[in-house]
């Protein structure tokens, strides 16, 4: 039995040069059907492999999210180490006989230094301390390039930028209290930094995901949220402004 046969002509665009195949009519159907099922096997592989390629992703969000984590738990340990220097250091010094026995002066310098009791800046609360929304610390309203002040005596264990929180700075006051200054125009300290109560450390600012100038603030307590109107109570609130201003009127 004779099959018809086809001839497919392939033409150089490049030169003058040609040539043919020739196939019967099975091989031509055979061709087809293999392309056909490659062309298919492929399209298939491509749409079974996009949960694959999301999950990639995923992982690789996750991984490194994990290192960021590390990296921070490594600077928590360095700073553990510091406190642990510092306990030492205070602990021979009262037990020692002599000279080197601590003046309650002393003493209390070494203590109250580290207690936040230097308010961070000046302004007004825009919004509240809430840990039910996930807001933990408060917001602090005011003109941009207003001077920020460390709380505290402490160690500058983060001051860097980020995408959402802007132009930030936390500091370790080496007694369980950490202090927290986010969207700040520039920063003044460098990680590691060791600062005094009362030092200017930065300037408001509208850096990252922010609506206008302020300072979002935090403390930070053996891992727990305080408020910080608990230490620094004699903030006024946008609301109280307002009221203020409407009586004025």
């Amino acid at each position: 039995m004779k099959f018809k046969k086809y001839k497919i002509l392939f033409i150089s665009p490049f030169n003058d040069k040609t040539w043919q195949s020739e196939f019967n009519r099975p091989t031509l159907i055979a061709s087809l059907s293999l392309i056909a099922f490659s062309f298919i096997a492929s399209l298939s592989l491509i749409i079974l492999s996009i949960p694959i390629v999301k999950e990639y992703f995923r992982i690789t969000a996750i991984n490194k999210e994990i290192k960021q984590q590390e990296e921070i738990i490594d600077n928590i340990s360095d700073t553990l180490e510091e406190i642990g220097l510092m306990k030492s250091y205070i602990e021979n010094l009262i037990n020692s006989d002599g000279k080197n026995d601590l003046s309650d002066s002393k003493i209390r310098f070494m203590v109250t230094n580290n207690i936040p009791d230097f308010q961070p800046t000046d302004g007004i609360i825009s919004n509240d301390f809430n840990p039910t929304a996930l807001h933990f610390g408060i917001d602090i309203v005011s003109n941009e390039s207003t001077p920020i002040f460390a709380i505290a005596d402490g160690v500058v264990i983060y001051s860097d930028h980020s995408k959402e929180l802007g132009n930030g700075i936390v500091i370790d006051h080496m007694n369980g209290y950490y202090s927290h200054y986010y969207h700040n125009q520039e920063n003044f300290v460098n990680k590691n930094d060791q600062i005094d109560r009362g030092i200017l450390i930065a300037k408001m600012g509208n850096t990252g995901v922010s609506t206008g100038p302020h300072l979002h603030f935090e403390i930070w307590k053996d891992g727990a949220p305080i408020d910080p109107l608990t230490f620094f109570p004699n903030f006024s609130k946008k609301a109280d402004k307002f009221e203020e201003e409407s009586n004025e009127q």
